[in-house]
């Protein structure tokens, strides 16, 4: 059995359960970078807790995949996009640099969704991102909009120089922003937060 055959089979045995499971994802860990190439492949798994588990295992492995995660995103299905999302997530601050230059650079709404989603779910471990978040928040595209200021209200207090921002925003021309905007601001909870939210009654 050669050694893609033998990754392959162990990718097959994330359906399962319990010891066959923790044990495939063990091997998978241990094998490393040879399997990052079969386990972003499986990220696209028609099984969601496949497409999870592999998210676990290739988090496990570290900073290796992320130049790999990177470059497939650009040109994923946005069900395998997302669950590139989420592994980048529980890489967490390793992969900010990549994701800020996601963000920042690339024309793609989409890709530029995926970064602030991603910020979003690391919550204050990501809040070197937050003066990228606030200029996200003037975004063309509504969806980043609207997870930038997610991705605030998941940093609490930490996201204190982003109120000014988020004051602003809760003129934006899209109800479900304003709605988020609206709870990051209760999230943040500084008395400037607090006196914009009592102003809206």
């Amino acid at each position: 059995m050669n050694d893609e055959q033998h990754i392959a089979e162990l990718i097959e045995d994330l359906e399962y359960f319990d010891d066959v499971l923790e044990n495939a994802k063990t091997e998978l860990i241990e094998i490393g970078e040879p399997a990052i190439p079969q386990l972003i492949e499986a990220l696209a798994h028609n099984l969601s807790d496949v497409a999870d588990e592999a998210a676990d295992v290739l988090a496990a492995i570290g900073e290796p995949v992320i130049p790999e995660l990177m470059d497939e995103i650009e040109l994923a299905p946005k069900h395998q996009a997302l669950a590139i999302t989420s592994t980048l997530t529980r890489i967490g601050e390793p992969a900010i640099p990549a994701l800020l230059n996601m963000l920042t650079t690339k024309p793609s709404e989409e890709l530029r969704e995926y970064a602030v989603r991603a910020f979003g779910g690391m919550g204050v471990k990501a809040v070197s991102t937050i003066p990228a978040l606030i200029q996200a928040l003037n975004d063309p595209d509504v969806e980043v909009r609207t997870y930038s200021a997610y991705a605030l209200s998941k940093m609490g207090e930490a996201a204190a120089k982003a109120v000014p921002a988020l004051i602003d925003a809760l003129e934006d021309e899209s109800e479900r922003v304003q709605h988020h905007v609206a709870f990051a601001l209760d999230q943040i909870g500084t008395p400037e937060a607090q006196e914009a939210l009592k102003a809206l009654l």
